[in-house]
């Protein structure tokens, strides 16, 4: 059976739903998050920034200041691939493991990649032109990489099929999954700020950065998960419970029904 009842709940009741996941399971999330982290934290480590002159690598360096944004991107959309099928396993009570998760994202890493860059592009230009609109492209973009992993469609189909699940339903997106995602990202730019009124070098801002991301993610990424699931289950009539077990076998007959 599914760990997570999966029925229609109000915006309160999956916001708990959602506190209870991280709780549950914060060992989990936090490990993944954190192998999410290390590529970058390697980076930080060999390529430290210069708050001063944000693009001096890029000026002084531009093969390894290319090569390590491509490495971040692909490694950014194969872990947000593989975070969706960790996190979809622990809600069906699947074995959950990191390994398995990894293993299934890694084949659609390119896709995933790209997936990535057409949605926070798209979020990005909307809001440089105009904020409201931006924060319309995000509830349009929400399920973006549910749909890409759970239902295993390509990048535009992915697309497609977020539009489609946020139809009617972008009001919701944006106070279930972008108010707690806001309150998340203020909250670890006060931390970075803090380290950085503290003196803290650039190597160890990083650390701080990947710290208060190891923690505080899951309560930015798992509402806009369950929201999925949950406008799934109004939309389509589904019970996704089932939708995901085996089929039970047909019992045979007793000898005193067949005679």
């Amino acid at each position: 059976m599914a760990a997570v009842e999966l029925r229609p709940r109000s915006n309160t009741e999956l916001l708990d739903a959602t506190v209870e996941f991280i709780r549950r399971h914060f060992v989990t999330l936090a490990s993944a998050i954190a192998l999410g982290q290390l590529p970058g934290l390697v980076m930080n480590a060999l390529w430290p920034p210069d708050p001063a002159h944000p693009f001096a690598v890029w000026r002084d360096y531009p093969a390894i200041a290319v090569g390590r944004t491509v490495i971040l991107l692909l490694v950014w959309g194969c872990w947000a691939t593989m975070y969706v099928h960790l996190v979809d396993d622990l809600i069906h009570g699947r074995p959950a493991t990191l390994g398995d998760a990894l293993r299934r994202a890694i084949p659609r890493t390119l896709g995933a990649t790209a997936l990535y860059l057409l949605k926070y592009l798209v979020i990005i230009l909307w809001t440089c032109l105009f904020f409201l609109p931006g924060i319309w492209a995000f509830a349009r973009y929400f399920a973006v990489f549910p749909a890409y992993a759970i239902e295993g469609r390509g990048v535009f189909a992915s697309i497609r099929r977020s539009k489609q699940l946020a139809r009617g339903n972008n009001l919701r997106v944006i106070g279930v999954a972008g108010i707690p995602g806001l309150l998340v990202m203020v909250l670890m730019l006060v931390v970075q700020q803090a380290a950085n009124g503290m003196g803290a070098s650039p190597r160890a801002l990083g650390f701080t950065g990947a710290i208060a991301s190891t923690v505080l993610y899951p309560f930015m990424s798992l509402p806009a998960i369950f929201l999925y699931y949950d406008i799934r289950t109004r939309r389509e009539g589904l019970d996704l419970d089932v939708a995901h077990l085996p089929s039970s076998p047909t019992p045979s007959p007793s000898p005193s029904a067949a005679a």
